[in-house]
C-alpha cells in the first residue's frame, strides 16, 4: 500500500535539566541615550515596534509612521558613514546602513530615493552590475555622512505593506538589533497593554483540561480598567500544563496593535517564565514560531505567545525561567496564576487566574491511535515511500513529532503526482527539509518544467520549487502540508502601463517613466532586462503591483527609440516587449 504522511505534535514531555537554554544569553546593557537623533523631523509615531510578532520573525525595529505618504525627508541620526548599501525589490527595499563611531549601525529601509552623492554612487554600482538589485559594502572613506544629513526620502519599497520608515540600531560588531527604546527614543505611551485571550494547553496524554485532553481559550472581560472572567470560564486542571497569553500595546491617542515589551507568569507568587525584548539575533528570529502557537496562527490568525518553552526554542530572549514555563498540578487545591504584561516604558496589566487542581480527572487517553514512529527534533529524520522521500535535519522541528500512515490522495487532471500530505501546515519548521516526489505521465519534453507546488484545502497551487533528477522532482521547503508534482510551461504576462497604438509610435515626450505590467502564473519572475536603442537601462520592480518601471534621465536624448524588455520566471519560460517611443 501507499501511504502518504498525517502528523500531530508529540506530547511534551520537559525535564528540567534539558532546558538550560531557557536562560536568557543576553545580559542588559547599558546604551547611549544622548547619542542618536530622530531619523525624522516629525514627532515620532508607530506602526511597528521592536520585538512585536511578524510572519516568520520578530520585528527588528521601529516602523516610523511618515504620514501615510512617501517623500518625508529622512536624516542620518548621528555622525558616520554609509558601510552598505542594499536595493532589493523585496524586504528592506531601499535600505541605508550607517555605522557610526559609538559602535552601532542605523538602518533605514524602504526608501524611495536616496539623496546626492549616495544615489550617484548606487546608480553607478547598478549599472555596473547591469542589475537593479544589489548589496554593497563601502570603505569609511567613501561616503561619509555627518548627524542630521538628509540621506533620502521615505518610501514603500520592498515588503512594506505602506508608506513608512522602517528604522533600526544594531550593534556594529554582532549586527544584533536592538530595542531602539534603549537609545532615548521614547514614544508617548500612557497606555496600559491590553489583553485579548488566555490559552492554557496540556502537556502530555494524561493531562486533563476541565475534564479533557484538549486546550482551552479564554476571552478576558474588561471592566473599568480590569479584566474578569464569566462562570463559564471556571478552570479545573490535572497534570502537566502550559499558559499562553494573546496581547497587544498602544500609543498615546493611537489604536495600532504595536507589540508588548515583556511577559511574566507567576504561580503562588513565584515566577515561572518570563521574556524582554532587549535584543536576539537575525539567525535566531524565525524562532518566533517556537515561541507562539503556531497552528493556532494557522488556523485563526491569532499572536498567542506561550509562556513555556519548546524544546528546540533558541531565541534567548527568556530568563528565569523554571521548568521551562511547564506547571505540574498534582493535587485538589487551588491555584492562583499571574501574568504581567509591560510596555516599555512601564505600563502594566496584571490579569489573575484561578485554577482548582483535580486528581479525580486524571486519565490516560486510550482512543488515540498509535503512531508509527516519533520524529525526534534533535535528530536526522527519514521517510521512505515508493511515491515519497522526505530529510528533515536536525533542529528543524521545535518538538518532536508522531505521524501516521493513511491512504495516499489520488492525482488530479493538473498534477503530475499522487498528492501527498507531509505533517501537517499547522507545524512549524526553523529549517528547510527536503521533499522528493515520484512523477508519472511525465514526458520528457516537460522535465525542465517540472516543480513542486503545495496545494490548500480550496486546491490553490503556490509553488515550492524543485527540479527533476535521477526519477525524482525534488526541492526544499519551510512548509508542511500537502503537496503533488506540476508544471510550469507558461511564460510571464507583459504589457505596457499606458496606452499604446499597434504599429504606432508612442509619444513619451512628457513622461517620466515607463511602466511594464509584468504578471507570472507560478514559478514567479526571476529575472529582467531592459534596454533602450540596445544599452542596458535601470529598470525597478515593484512586485505589489506587478510593476517594472524605467525613469527617464538626461541619457536619453530626443528622437525615436526602442525600448525592449526580457522577463523570465524561474522555470525559463521568457517574454519579451519591444516598444518605439519618441522623447
Amino acid at each position: 500500500m501507499v501511504f502518504i504522511l498525517l502528523y500531530m505534535q508529540k506530547p511534551i514531555f520537559l525535564a528540567f535539566s534539558l532546558f538550560f537554554i531557557q536562560f536568557s544569553v543576553f545580559a542588559q546593557n547599558f546604551y547611549p541615550k544622548n547619542d542618536f537623533r530622530s531619523p525624522v523631523d516629525t514627532t515620532l509615531t508607530l506602526a511597528g515596534n521592536f520585538g512585536e510578532i511578524r510572519p516568520n520573525h520578530f520585528h527588528a525595529g521601529f516602523d516610523i509612521r511618515t504620514n501615510n505618504r512617501e517623500g518625508m525627508p529622512i536624516y542620518s541620526i548621528a555622525d558616520g558613514f554609509i558601510s552598505r548599501i542594499k536595493i532589493s525589490a523585496y524586504g528592506y527595499g531601499k535600505a541605508l546602513y550607517i555605522e557610526h563611531p559609538n559602535g552601532y549601525t542605523s538602518v533605514y529601509g524602504h526608501l524611495k530615493n536616496l539623496d546626492g552623492d549616495i544615489d550617484a554612487f548606487t546608480k553607478k554600482v547598478q549599472y555596473l552590475n547591469e542589475s537593479y538589485e544589489i548589496d554593497t559594502i563601502l570603505a569609511p572613506t567613501l561616503l561619509p555622512v555627518k548627524k542630521g544629513e538628509l540621506i533620502g526620502l521615505s518610501g514603500n519599497t520592498g515588503g512594506s505593506q505602506g508608506p513608512h520608515l522602517h528604522f533600526e540600531i544594531r550593534d556594529s560588531k554582532t549586527e544584533m538589533p536592538i530595542n531602539p527604546y534603549y537609545f532615548g527614543y521614547l514614544i508617548s505611551d500612557t497606555v496600559k497593554p491590553r489583553i485579548t485571550q488566555l490559552a492554557i494547553y496540556p502537556l502530555n496524554e494524561t493531562t486533563t483540561i476541565n475534564g479533557k485532553n484538549l486546550s482551552k481559550k479564554i476571552a478576558p472581560v474588561y471592566k473599568k480598567g480590569k479584566y474578569t472572567y464569566l462562570k463559564q470560564d471556571s478552570i479545573s486542571v490535572n497534570g502537566k500544563i502550559g499558559f499562553g497569553i494573546e496581547c497587544y500595546d498602544t500609543e498615546t491617542k493611537s489604536t495600532n496593535k504595536n507589540g508588548v515589551f515583556s511577559i511574566e507568569l507567576q504561580s503562588g507568587g513565584k515566577r515561572i517564565y518570563y521574556h524582554e525584548l532587549e535584543t536576539f539575533t537575525f539567525e535566531n528570529s524565525r524562532y518566533v514560531n517556537a515561541h507562539i502557537d503556531y497552528g493556532s496562527k494557522q488556523k485563526y490568525g491569532t499572536k498567542i505567545q506561550k509562556c513555556y518553552i519548546s524544546k528546540n526554542n533558541k531565541i534567548g530572549i527568556y530568563k528565569d525561567v523554571v521548568n521551562s514555563g511547564v506547571i505540574e498540578f498534582d493535587d485538589d487545591s487551588i491555584h492562583w496564576i499571574k501574568f504581567i504584561i509591560k510596555d516599555y516604558v512601564g505600563n502594566t496589566t496584571e490579569l489573575m487566574l484561578k485554577v482548582k487542581g483535580n486528581t479525580s480527572n486524571k486519565k490516560s487517553d486510550l482512543t488515540k491511535p498509535i503512531p508509527n514512529n516519533y520524529f525526534d527534533c534533535g535528530k536526522e529524520n527519514k521517510f521512505v515511500s515508493p511515491e515519497a522521500l522526505i530529510t528533515i535535519p536536525p533542529d528543524a522541528l521545535y518538538d518532536d513529532v508522531a505521524f501516521y500512515s493513511y491512504p495516499r490522495i489520488v492525482s488530479t487532471k493538473e498534477t503530475f503526482s499522487p498528492l501527498q500530505q507531509v505533517l501537517k501546515d499547522e507545524i512549524a519548521l526553523q529549517k528547510s527539509y527536503t521533499l522528493s516526489l515520484k512523477p508519472i505521465r511525465l514526458n520528457d519534453s516537460l522535465k525542465t518544467k517540472v516543480c513542486i507546488v503545495s496545494v490548500s484545502d480550496k486546491g490553490r497551487k503556490s509553488y515550492e520549487g524543485g527540479a527533476y533528477s535521477d526519477g525524482w522532482v525534488t526541492t526544499k521547503t519551510k512548509e508542511f502540508g500537502t503537496f503533488a508534482i506540476g508544471i510550469d510551461t507558461i511564460a510571464p504576462k507583459l504589457k505596457p502601463a499606458f496606452k499604446t497604438v499597434k504599429e504606432q509610435i508612442t509619444d513619451l515626450s512628457k513622461a517620466k517613466k515607463i511602466g511594464i505590467i509584468a504578471s507570472d502564473n507560478l514559478s514567479g519572475i526571476r529575472k529582467y532586462r531592459a534596454t533602450i536603442d540596445g544599452k542596458w537601462v535601470l529598470i525597478e520592480y515593484e512586485f505589489k503591483q506587478n510593476l517594472l518601471f524605467y525613469t527617464f534621465d538626461d541619457k536619453i536624448a530626443e528622437g525615436i527609440h526602442e525600448f525592449k524588455i526580457e522577463v523570465t520566471d524561474d522555470k525559463e519560460n521568457k517574454s519579451i516587449l519591444t516598444l518605439i517611443f519618441k522623447r
